[in-house]
């Protein structure tokens, strides 16, 4: 037991690394303080985005979501200081459902996006972990351009 310990250790010593200097704490949280928060799948992503029962958050930087994002989804780029989440999108109900997507793979921006939501009242937070490689990788619709903006208007190249 102690020598896989120590092999494990060994074979992923940079994630070790990683996890010891506290770069992995953005990427938990506690359901207790985060109730309306909940990760999903790509299938459910897809359900929701298709039947029009959410409204897609995308937090990926302004320049990556040009080249392509789930179609009417929203951009909400992360600031210098964390997310500013615009009026459009704060005058929401705070029972509606929304969707947020990043990058996937180890890419945080959705949880963050996800836990500056909770704070503002909203309830149905969902994460959709795979990110925007999944879903590009499962052949879903994507658009390009500036798509929506974050107040919900149109703002797509022609």
């Amino acid at each position: 037991m102690a020598v896989s310990a120590v092999v494990g250790a060994a074979v992923h010593f940079p994630l070790v690394k990683r996890f010891v200097r506290g770069e992995f704490r953005e990427t938990f949280f506690e359901a207790a303080r985060y109730p309306g928060v909940r990760l999903i799948t790509l299938q459910e992503a897809e359900d929701l985005w298709a039947g029009g029962l959410a409204v897609v958050l995308d937090a990926r930087p302004a320049e990556v979501y040009a080249r392509g994002h789930a179609p009417g989804a929203r951009n909400i780029p992360a600031a210098r200081d964390g997310f500013e989440v615009p009026a459009g999108v704060l005058a929401l109900a705070r029972e509606a459902v929304l969707v947020v997507y990043c990058e996937g793979g180890d890419c945080q921006s959705s949880l963050a996006l996800a836990r500056r939501l909770h704070d503002e009242g909203f309830r149905d937070i969902r994460v959709f972990s795979g990110g925007w490689d999944e879903w590009r990788a499962a052949g879903l619709p994507e658009e390009q351009g500036e798509g929506r903006g974050p107040q919900g208007e149109s703002g797509a190249q022609e």
